[in-house]
């Protein structure tokens, strides 16, 4: 385990108990995600994005977006680049610096999900059902395409870049990046998809359940994995593949084993919507956040040590 880890443990005095590791307090959320360096966890709220110092829990600096109220975000595969969308709008900061670098500026509605394709494109959904391709500083997008009925909730980039995958209440799209058509169209309520680390498969969160795609041929790896009283409207793969995070409106986030698709954990103390779920690079760290502002993260180990 890695010593700062140790270190603020001990302060806190919740070595070996499934207790969150530290609790983060806002007035309100909407998303939530580590750097890729696990330097920073940063979120989004309704005045920009406030980063976290994961070395001592204590607040960075804040990236303002006057006037809006940021509805997702998304690092670049780097770490470099840090990007906040809102309605009709993507702001691009450089880190650890916060410069403003790029903004983009479309009919896009409110953004719920996009994802950096390079550190110099992005892929926006709209309310409109629309994805399209900016490159930054661009003033119009390299392609739009419909792909969906209804508002875009999610778009995730595989971690090596060859796919891509959207999601919306009309079914679960995806994408081969390189010619940007469709590999898989998969029906159903989608409210969000998340790779696994070697991109072998898609994890969706789909009504009340988890579903797990092989990317390569489309079946259904596992059954449907039942637990939540409600929709799984946020999910994340580990860094090594073992375990899937799940937030739901039922006020919880269920932690599960990817392989067997048995629920390891149920994590509660929200009394909200859990509206975004990650796990830290190094995977000893998960976080679980709800739309009334509070950041639970917890220790994998000690979570894991209470089944």
């Amino acid at each position: 385990m890695n010593k700062t880890w140790i270190g603020l443990l001990v302060v806190l005095g919740v070595v070996g108990a499934a207790a969150p590791v530290a609790t983060l307090e806002l007035k309100w959320l909407s998303s939530a995600a580590f750097s890729p360096d696990g330097a920073y966890l940063a979120v989004g709220t309704h005045y920009g994005v406030v980063l976290y110092r994961t070395r001592d829990w204590k607040e960075a600096g804040t990236l303002a977006f006057p006037e809006a109220s940021v509805s997702a975000l998304a690092f670049s595969r780097d770490g470099a680049l840090l990007a906040a969308g809102a309605l009709n709008e993507v702001r691009v900061w450089t880190l650890p610096s916060r410069e403003l670098v790029g903004t983009v500026r479309g009919p896009f509605g409110r953004v719920l999900g996009f994802a950096f394709v390079s550190p110099g494109e992005l892929l926006i959904g709209g309310s409109d059902g629309s994805l399209s391709l900016w490159e930054l500083g661009a003033a119009a997008p390299r392609w739009v395409k419909t792909p969906h009925t209804v508002q875009v909730r999610s778009v995730e980039v595989s971690p090596d870049g060859a796919l891509a995958a959207t999601a919306g209440h009309d079914r679960a799209v995806l994408w081969d990046t390189r010619t940007w058509t469709e590999l898989r169209s998969l029906p159903g309520k989608a409210w969000d998809v998340a790779f696994t680390p070697d991109g072998y498969f898609l994890v969706v969160g789909w009504g009340k359940v988890l579903r797990v795609w092989d990317t390569a041929v489309g079946f259904l790896y596992h059954n449907e994995l039942w637990g939540h009283e409600s929709c799984a409207i946020t999910v994340a793969a580990s860094p090594d593949g073992r375990f899937l995070l799940s937030g739901s409106l039922d006020e919880t986030a269920r932690l599960w084993d990817a392989e067997t698709g048995v629920c390891l954990a149920v994590l509660g103390g929200h009394g909200a919507v859990v509206a975004a779920v990650g796990f830290s690079p190094d995977g000893n760290l998960l976080f679980t956040a709800s739309d009334n502002g509070r950041v639970l993260v917890w220790l994998l180990d000690a979570v894991l040590a209470q089944r």
